[in-house]
């Protein structure tokens, strides 16, 4: 098989381990609007990866649409915006790897379902934004993973194929984007907040540490 011409990462889970500002940002939005409750790191860990929306929404057991969700939604995104990254950082072997694939000339972007306001703080204080060609949310007028619109436009900015790119993330939704993508690999980030999706399991490259991702551009 060829080797890959560019790289389409998640960020939280992926290249970021966000799940402490994710907790702390949820708690703050429930403070705000009155709530009681307030999740632990293992609570929160089970609504990462499907974006803010969905998160208000199995917080309170409540549907996407009603207003009580709306209201912690747009809370925890606003929130999130003035604390992008309070905890948060990048994951062992992730600056590597971008350092290395910047050196090659390989271009990479940035899919995910946190707000866009938030995504772009917590990608401009970890000093990623360098590194990638674009970074895009729903938020920007795209369908959520697993949907492939993203990751098909970050393709056109990078100047290659879908079929030319690797996927990388750590949840289903992502697994199956870069499936519905028909990209050239998809990788799965053990390091992340999912599990492996079982039946996908012989379909993915997994990645034990996040530095296996260079053995997809080793050079003999």
């Amino acid at each position: 098989m060829s080797q890959p011409k560019a790289f389409i990462f998640d960020l939280d889970g992926t290249l970021v381990d966000a799940l402490p500002d994710i907790q702390a940002n949820a708690n703050r939005a429930l403070k705000s609007l009155g709530y009681d409750l307030q999740l632990t790191l293992e609570e929160t860990q089970p609504h990462v990866g499907g974006g803010a929306h969905k998160l208000a929404a199995n917080v309170l057991g409540l549907p996407m649409e009603h207003e009580e969700t709306m209201a912690l939604y747009h809370a925890f995104a606003d929130i999130y915006e003035q604390h992008p990254a309070d905890f948060g950082k990048p994951f062992p072997g992730v600056m590597e790897v971008l350092d290395h694939l910047k050196a090659a000339g390989i271009p990479m972007s940035c899919v995910t379902a946190k707000p866009a306001k938030a995504r772009v703080k917590v990608l401009d204080q970890l000093g990623l934004s360098p590194y990638l060609t674009m970074a895009l949310s729903p938020e920007d007028g795209f369908a959520k993973k697993p949907a492939p619109d993203m990751l098909f436009a970050c393709c056109r900015a990078m100047g290659v194929e879908p079929s030319e790119t690797v996927m990388v993330g750590d949840t289903r939704f992502d697994v199956e984007a870069g499936f519905n993508a028909g990209c050239h690999t998809v990788a799965f980030a053990e390091h992340g907040y999912q599990a492996m999706p079982a039946e996908y399991a012989d379909r993915l490259f997994a990645l034990t540490k996040f530095t296996d991702l260079l053995q997809l551009v080793a050079h003999d």
